[in-house]
């Protein structure tokens, strides 16, 4: 009979009943419990395997317990309905804890049927980490010694669970197998006049060896990405890899955009109504270097930007618009805005720069937008899964895990031009200053829009377009792809395990009007455009970005924007000098990256 090796053993998460005597004192007035929740008896795992969890302050690490562990009923994550107040292990063998439960209805509820000793029964959840083989008993039964384990919540419950289910076990039930199962397979009749052969030892393996794999695959991106407690969590509720690593890039731009204090970031620490005081029109006046009085009308946005400067650690063109002022809101506070900010209108700006490039950007509004980012960024994927094998009896399947890699994402500045007349800059009403940051925003976004989907990848970032394993669709006529050709494009996402709900086309007004003459098939009333303005039941963007004849596809969350630092302006005074005209030159660091170039078709006509 196949056996699992220690590897399979440690890195489980498991959870297990001790049939101790759990519940020991109340104490009514401060609502606590002494319990016992484990024990170094031997647990039946899979297998023919006991595994004896070593009972010592060495091996057992209760660190996460005594920092306000959970209490749960029924190893639900959702039912918390208490707090460990402290943990132990005692000299005979023992894990014990004081918890202490809530005053909620539903804790309130558990911990009567505590004290009136209708719940008598404890369980933890735990993790394996180290493991060896202590004893090779007969009947071919093998003893495993847990040398570093962690439990990680108590739970109280009301049905034990079986001692047979342990090794590989995922923490919800799904997806365990144990003897009541396996036999009912083996009962199970084939139709009338068929015979079929199960090989219940090699589904058994198969399940193990998947449930090890997508487990110790959440577990190293954890480790990686310092993300232990989250990718456990993740493990624990049956979530896949491709799950965590989605978890991963919201926890990212958390962190980005919410850097710690000792990070290097371009961040000055503005309060809210500091950034409401903050007027890019002002900073606008002071460029001119002749213009004195707009110097001196500018001094908090000045300071602001040398303080952004020396953050960025970098040569500076002309003027920093500090990152806080970018990605936060505007608000107008007559009582704390003494130097102009009550000027700026809180429903016009109502939201921050960033905010503003993505409204006035298609691909941007597609794509996922991080921003605030510190230093080079390395994004989680994931290059391959695990492997599955028909396995004869007493062989095990092959070693196999899944591969992952990163996507590199490394600063590219991007200057964009925005004309701005000096009688506009003379202006100080909340209009005029919504104005100007609504034409940086174009000025800027429209670049950072055209890269995202043409970029070419030399010293400027690589777009969809140029993307390593990007789908590639030829259209037959020049700006009007037939409706099956809209289908293969989708086709083609699909069939490399890429597609999702959030997929969508990208093309410009003269595809659209295509669309909405052309039909999908000859003779036919409907047209390719449909209601909803939706193209093969998928979501369509509309941009001049795209070029004639072509047309992206995919989905779209998969490509990322990234924003370094701070916008910068600085001032072009002679090329429009004859028309009362200032030529505004605005830098940003950005880069594009795609997780994955299967996630997207592009389609273009060649003549060729």
């Amino acid at each position: 009979m196949n056996k699992p090796n220690i590897d399979q053993i440690a890195g489980s998460v498991q959870r297990a009943y001790f049939p101790t005597e759990a519940v020991r004192t109340v104490d009514e007035e401060k609502r606590t419990v002494e319990l016992a929740f484990s024990s170094d008896r031997e647990l039946e795992q899979w297998w023919h395997t006991l595994l004896v969890l070593e009972h010592t302050a060495d091996a057992c690490d209760l660190i996460r317990l005594n920092n306000s562990g959970a209490v749960l009923f029924n190893h639900n994550r959702n039912d918390h309905v208490g707090v460990v107040e402290s943990a132990r292990i005692d000299a005979d063998g023992k894990g014990r804890a004081v918890v202490r439960f809530g005053h909620s209805e539903r804790a309130e509820e558990v911990y009567r049927d505590v004290k009136d000793g209708i719940l008598r029964h404890v369980s933890v959840g735990f993790a394996v980490q180290e493991i060896k083989l202590v004893e090779e008993r007969e009947n071919d039964i093998d003893v495993y010694r847990a040398t570093k384990w962690e439990p990680y919540e108590i739970s109280i419950v009301t049905i034990p669970m079986d001692d047979s289910v342990g090794v590989g076990r995922a923490l919800e039930d799904g997806g365990a197998f144990n003897e009541r199962t396996i036999k009912q397979e083996e009962d199970t009749m084939p139709p009338e006049g068929q015979t079929v052969q199960v090989d219940v030892d090699a589904e058994r393996a198969a399940a193990i060896q998947a449930e090890r794999n997508r487990t110790n695959g959440i577990l190293a991106l954890g480790r990686e990405y310092n993300a232990p407690d989250d990718a456990l969590k993740f493990a624990e509720e049956g979530k896949t890899p491709e799950d965590f690593q989605r978890h991963l890039l919201g926890v990212l731009n958390q962190r980005q955009t919410q850097p710690s204090p000792d990070e290097m970031n371009a961040d000055i620490g503005l309060t809210q109504n500091e950034v409401a005081r903050y007027s890019f029109v002002k900073v606008l006046r002071a460029l001119d270097p002749n213009n004195l009085d707009a110097q001196k009308d500018a001094a908090f946005e000045l300071d602001c930007s040398r303080a952004a400067a020396r953050n960025l650690g970098r040569t500076i063109r002309g003027i920093v618009i500090p990152p806080d002022v970018l990605r936060r809101a505007y608000t107008t506070d007559t009582t704390a805005a003494p130097h102009g900010g009550n000027l700026i209108g809180t429903d016009l700006l109502a939201g921050s720069f960033i905010e503003m490039l993505r409204k006035r950007c298609m691909f941007l509004q597609l794509a996922t937008s991080l921003g605030g980012l510190v230093g080079n960024v390395d994004i989680p994927k994931q290059i391959s899964g695990a492997t599955a094998y028909v396995v004869g009896e007493g062989d095990a399947p092959d070693e196999s895990s899944g591969d992952f890699g990163q996507v590199g994402m490394t600063p590219y500045t991007v200057g964009a031009r925005s004309n701005i007349s000096r009688r506009m800059l003379m202006q100080a009403t909340p209009d005029i200053e919504g104005l100007v940051r609504l034409d940086l925003a174009k000025a800027v976004g429209t670049k950072i829009d055209y890269l995202g989907l043409y970029g070419s990848g030399t010293d400027e970032p690589t777009g969809i377009r140029y993307t390593d394993g990007v789908n590639a669709i030829t259209f037959a006529a020049d700006g009007a792809p037939t409706w099956k050709e809209f289908v293969s494009m989708e086709s083609e996402v699909a069939a490399d395990d890429a597609d999702v709900e959030s997929m969508a086309y990208l093309f410009n007004a003269r595809m659209r009007g295509h669309c909405k003459t052309a039909v999908k098939f000859e003779n036919t009333a409907p047209t390719i455009w449909e209601d909803g303005n939706t193209v093969n039941g998928y979501r369509t963007g509309v941009t001049n970005q795209v070029e004639d004849s072509d047309c992206f596809f995919g989905n779209f969350s998969d490509a990322f924007v990234g924003l370094w630092g701070g916008l910068e302006l600085t001032l072009d005074p002679y090329s429009k000098a004859e028309s009362g005209t200032l030529r505004i030159v605005a830098f940003q660091d950005v880069d594009v990256a795609a997780r994955h170039g299967e996630s997207f078709t592009f389609g273009t006509y060649s003549a060729s």
